[in-house]
């Protein structure tokens, strides 16, 4: 019993430990923006600065699925991933940013890379890529 929960903790420990950085142009006139990401459990932790803003943010799996079923005595469970994911940010000066970024790694391990777009709330949009 202690083993898989010392595993666990060793996993959770590890993922929480992955951050990293992103690149950001804001589209049309090429103002590269620093995104950078610390991976989380069941979300990531996203932060971004935009004309002297700093926005902080989750990104969290959008489009996953479970299935349970029952084989003789056996019950099985299988999930299914798109590495689809949502992010808002908050501004600290009161603007936002909203987000649509597609995970790599279709089980969200954000160290894999993506790509994704923001859209800044006074309409300018943001290409990402890590």
């Amino acid at each position: 019993m202690l083993k898989p929960f010392i595993a666990a903790s060793a996993l959770a420990l590890t993922l929480s430990a992955c951050s990293g950085n992103m690149q950001g142009m804001v589209r049309g006139t090429g103002e590269p923006v620093a995104f950078s990401y610390e991976q989380g459990m069941s979300s990531d932790s996203l932060t971004a600065t935009i004309d002297q803003e700093v926005f902080v943010g989750k990104s969290v799996m959008r489009g996953s699925s479970t299935a349970i079923g029952n084989v003789g005595l056996s019950t099985l469970v299988a999930s299914s991933y798109t590495g689809d994911f949502v992010a808002k940010l908050l501004g600290n000066r009161g603007s936002t940013l909203s987000c649509e970024l597609q995970y790599a790694d279709s089980s969200g391990l954000t160290t894999a890379g993506g790509v994704g777009v923001c859209q800044h709330s006074d309409g300018r949009l943001i290409d990402i890529i890590w």
